[in-house]
């Protein structure tokens, strides 16, 4: 694949998860549908996964990922992970400032359970396209 074409499919997926997410949050689906949130977080985590893998495709001489498989994976999951801990300390603190201030807005964070479900969904869906990029692209 291209870095042009990688780096315009980044791009539209990118545009398309934050709009999805603003969907979802504007019409209030977290709290009416709460299975919406474990597709909305497994995308993140392909969405995070997808930037590590152009991050190093934009920048090969930090690393080759093509032939490190398990270092490239455990590399996928902890920037999955990472990027899945910062979304949710977001939260945390948006809802902090919600309740500091006595805003009339919904609360994002409900409770310990939504919290490991939201990384373990973050971190399946780095996972997944961390085996994708390895079975399409880099099969020995």
């Amino acid at each position: 694949m291209t870095r042009y074409i990688l780096r315009r499919n980044l791009t539209v997926f990118l545009l398309s998860f934050f709009a999805l997410h603003s969907a979802v949050s504007a019409g209030g689906l977290y709290r009416s549908m709460a299975w919406v949130d474990m597709p909305v977080h497994f995308l993140a985590g392909v969405l995070s996964a997808a930037v590590f893998y152009w991050f190093f495709q934009r920048f090969p001489s930090h690393f080759d990922a093509s032939r490190h498989f398990w270092i490239t994976l455990l590399m996928v999951l902890g920037w999955g992970a990472l990027v899945g801990v910062a979304w949710e300390f977001t939260e945390f603190i948006y809802d902090l400032l919600v309740a500091e201030y006595g805003l009339s807005l919904h609360t994002l964070q409900f409770g310990l359970r939504d919290t490991l479900g939201d990384l373990l969904f973050d971190i399946l869906g780095a996972l997944t396209l961390a085996i994708f990029v390895k079975l399409r692209y880099h099969n020995r």
